[in-house]
């Protein structure tokens, strides 16, 4: 895959493409890079063999292809733990403790996180009524977020 212009920034990635063009592209300049990296050191331990490894050249990614490859890393890691994830397995019957273990962090975090999210939800709806979380889904979340939950 090319693109026209590098991805810059994990907002251009986010904006411009899907995820799974994102996760091409991605793994297109991960292999180059891997390659690249493989060839030096097989010339630098004095084993490279063109007959086995190939005679091609494998040059570096230059630094706007490594920009690039750190943006689309964040963009697939923001997109892919995106805090609704927690919100659907919530509702699908997940436990606080399921999902904490799951994201290697604690109860309190996970809850303070998702509440988070919820009030950002909800302060969406009150700007754009047709994205976000009305004030019954808010409550719900809020609710939710507390539920079976120490003071944290």
């Amino acid at each position: 895959m090319t693109t026209s212009e590098p991805i810059t920034s994990w907002r251009d990635a986010r904006f411009d493409m899907p995820v799974s063009r994102q996760l091409e592209r991605y793994d297109a300049l991960a292999a180059k890079d891997a390659a690249a990296r493989a060839r030096v050191e097989l010339v630098t331990r004095g084993i490279y063999d063109p007959a086995r490894h190939g005679a091609g050249d494998r040059p570096a990614l230059t630094v706007a292809e490594h920009l690039e490859l750190l943006a689309l890393a964040e963009c697939i890691a923001r997109t892919v733990r995106h805090p609704a994830h927690v919100h659907h397995a919530l509702e699908a019957g997940a436990t606080w403790a399921d999902i904490a273990r799951i994201v290697d962090s604690d109860e309190p975090a996970v809850r303070r996180a998702y509440r988070q999210w919820a009030d950002d939800q909800h302060d969406l709806h009150q700007s754009h009524p047709h994205l976000g979380m009305t004030a019954e889904e808010h409550a719900a979340a809020t609710a939710r977020a507390g539920q079976g939950a120490a003071e944290s």
